[in-house]
């Protein structure tokens, strides 16, 4: 399985920063995810956990699978931090050539969660998305280890 981080961004100095946090969780077929999807995780340990820090206004990209089938989220947030747009990609190489389909939530709120979801194979896969604005690279860093 193939994990890539990408972002634009050197820092230099202490600027804000976003925070992207990825939990991805595999559920058996027969768990339906309702208003209950938070009870449903609490037993369940995520199958990957990609971080990144991002500069605002910039996109930042975490890509999740192999050679023939890809997951991207793709997160950019308001140049001042105060909101982001998320989008899932899913992406199938068929006869060489790269197919996505792509979900888009626009206009989140600053440390709001989403959630996204994929069928791969015979699982579900439950991605549960949050990003939130710091004011420096190293708190945003901090932010990882909760």
């Amino acid at each position: 399985m193939l994990t890539t981080l990408t972002f634009a961004c050197v820092m230099a100095q202490a600027e804000p920063v976003f925070a992207v946090k990825a939990d991805i969780y595999q559920l058996e077929n027969e768990i339906t995810i309702d208003s209950k999807i938070e009870e449903t995780l609490k037993s369940k340990a995520p199958i990957h956990q990609p971080r990144l820090i991002a500069a605002l206004g910039k996109t930042a990209l975490i890509e999740i699978g192999s050679t023939e089938r890809l997951t991207a989220l793709e997160v950019l947030t308001t140049p001042n931090g105060t909101h982001y747009n998320a989008a899932m990609k899913l992406k199938d190489k068929v006869d060489g050539k790269w197919e996505s389909i792509t979900s888009f939530m626009p206009n989140i709120p600053n440390g709001q969660t989403v959630y996204f979801s994929r069928n791969i194979d015979n699982s579900v896969w439950l991605i549960k998305l949050s990003g939130t604005r710091y004011e420096s690279a190293q708190l945003g860093q901090a932010s990882f280890k909760n």
